[in-house]
Formats: structure tokens, sequence, C-alpha cells
């Protein structure tokens, strides 16, 4: 019997880095050739995440690595975040760190539908200064791609300049429509299980209100303001929210009493169908080939006239999303 297909999220990701004085403009195709060279093996890129037991000893929780790098041309490239928890995967399933890039048989554990995957693996294609990133929650999410990254830029001493970090593509669509609203006055956010360690600085301090009342249910947090609250803010914590699969029902309320439900909408993404091959894993082939004409899409004029993305990989024409937290000055190049 076939398997049916599955659903995978392509999100447009405006990639950043930090802002130098001087030096060469940096695009992440670079830093990823500088990786490739640096880490000609699996076991010389991978990065475990710590967790500190109660007796203070520190043993890993997850391990992150990349893999199946591959160039297209100067500025873009594709490849893989893989993530798994040691200890939990058969020995069979277990990366080699010998190997220039790890092979697992795909299809390995599933048994029917209670199939799971027991290596995550994120695929990012990247295209000058933007990425199409699809990313399952079990790999932690874009953030941790993010995080992994720019560990081992600071382990090989790269330089501040290779820092970088992903933004999101926001249509004018929800500023608009917070400003159609009067503004935001608060958000609710539904948690349903705490989760300790975490680097969810959102969701640790929901976690910690739901330890503090513990229930089986979920959990609604509601913030309300007598202000308008600042729009970078609450999209940034609903941005959060949506990296979180612990968090549920994201909703923005605002100043006319109405409310936004389905934010997501207004982010720059594509949902799309790909061949399971076991354990609902996407057909890599295939997955990266509609990762491909999506970006053909996102660089081709529309019926107005306009695209989405420039030559460079630069945002055309819709609002780049861009915390305050993020928005540093100019910082001086590392010497």
């Amino acid at each position: 019997m076939a398997r049916k297909p599955i659903s995978r999220t392509l999100q447009l990701k405006p990639i950043h880095f930090s802002q130098l004085k001087s030096g060469p403009k940096i695009v992440l195709a670079d830093l990823m050739r500088e990786l490739r060279d640096r880490c000609p093996t699996v076991g010389s890129r991978i990065w475990e995440q710590m967790v500190r037991l109660a007796d203070g000893t520190q043993v890993p929780q997850q391990c992150y690595f990349f893999n199946n790098f591959e160039e297209l041309d100067d500025d873009t490239c594709v490849f893989e975040v893989w993530s798994y928890e040691p200890g939990a995967i058969p020995p069979t399933l277990t990366p080699d760190p010998h190997q220039a890039n790890a092979v697992i048989d795909e299809r390995a554990g599933a048994e029917g539908d209670e199939a799971r995957e027991l290596i995550y693996i994120s695929y990012i294609l990247v295209y000058g200064q933007a990425a199409v990133v699809e990313s399952t929650r079990g790999a932690g999410g874009i953030m941790y791609i993010e995080r992994y990254l720019n560990k081992l830029v600071r382990q090989f001493s790269l330089g501040r300049g290779y820092n970088f970090y992903f933004t999101d593509a926001v249509s004018s669509g929800l500023r608009g429509e917070i400003a159609r609203g009067g503004g935001a006055k608060g958000f609710t956010l539904g948690l349903s299980e705490s989760v300790p360690n975490t680097d969810s600085e959102l969701l640790g301090m929901l976690s910690g209100v739901k330890r503090y009342m513990p229930s089986t249910g979920m959990m609604t947090v509601e913030w309300k303001s007598k202000d308008t609250l600042p729009t970078e803010k609450v999209i940034a914590a609903y941005d959060e929210a949506r990296e979180q699969e612990e968090i549920d029902g994201v909703i923005i309320h605002l100043a006319d009493g109405s409310s936004i439900r389905g934010a997501a909408k207004f982010k720059i993404k594509k949902t799309i169908e790909v061949t399971d091959v076991g354990g609902k894993n996407p057909d890599r082939a295939e997955l990266i080939r509609k990762m491909l004409v999506y970006l053909e899409e996102l660089c081709t004029p529309g019926d107005n006239g306009k695209r989405i993305l420039d030559e460079s990989g630069a945002l055309a024409d819709n609002e780049i999303f861009i915390p305050n937290s993020r928005r540093t000055k100019e910082r001086k190049a590392s010497k």
C-alpha cells in the first residue's frame, strides 16, 4: 500500500550578518564553504547541546551537525542540519563520525502508522542574502540551526563578521492589520506542557508559571496593556511562540476589540507535499527540487510586475522583521 505524501512548509528567511565598518560583504554560502573546509568529517562538526542534571553534571541532550553541503554557484548552496538525541537511537542509526557525510537508511525503524523520525533533518537552500528553510520542529526549529552554525563560527575563531541570524520576511499585510485595529493591546498564548532547561526565554517563563500551578490541561496566559504595545515586540513574541511546539493558540488582541488568530498567513512561506520514503521522512531529491522551484517563484515577477527577491537574494518589495534586540549599531571589525 502506497504511503500518503507528507506536508512540509518552506519558509523564506532573510539572513543578516554582523555589521562591520570594513571588510567584504559575507553571505551564508561563504560561511558554509569555510566550515566545509575546516570540518571535513561528521565528527568534526558535531555540536552537543548539554543539559545540567540535579547533581551538577552535564550530559549531551541533543546533537547537531550539518551534512551533504553542495555548492550550486558562488552565492547559492544547499545543505542539511541533522539532529538526534544521543542514546535514544539504535547504534545502527548513529552517524559515523569518521565519514564525510552521514548516510542512514531513512526507512529504518519505521513501523506503519507509529513510524517516527529518530533523526531529524532540516533542509536549507541558500540564495545570496536569503534562505529557503524546511525545518521540522523536532530538530529544535530554525533557532537551533542559527545557534549551531554560530557555535562553529566561535569554535573556529572566524571573527565576529561571520556571526549571523535569520529574520522573517513579513508581507505588509500583518502590520497593516495591526494598524487598522488601532495597534496591539495584548496577546494570548496557550502552553500544553512545561519544558525544563529551554533556551527560549518565552517558553522558559511560561514553563515556570505552569510548574508553579501544575495541571494536566492547557494553560492559557493573556497579556493586556492599557497602552498600545510595540508592534515589533508583539511580532517577536509571536515568532518565538511559533518555533515552540509546546505553545499553542497564539492570538494578537487589537485596540478596537478585534483579534488576529492567523498571523502566520502574513509570513512568506509555502506548504508542499513530498513523497514519504519511510518514518515520515521526505524524499530528499524531490524536496530539494521543490525548494528550487519555490526559490524560482520568489525571484519571478508576479501579475503585478513585482517580485519578492532580487538578484542578490534581498527582499525586493516586502518587509524584513528584525526584533529590537537585533537592531545593533555597527561593530568594529575584529582584529
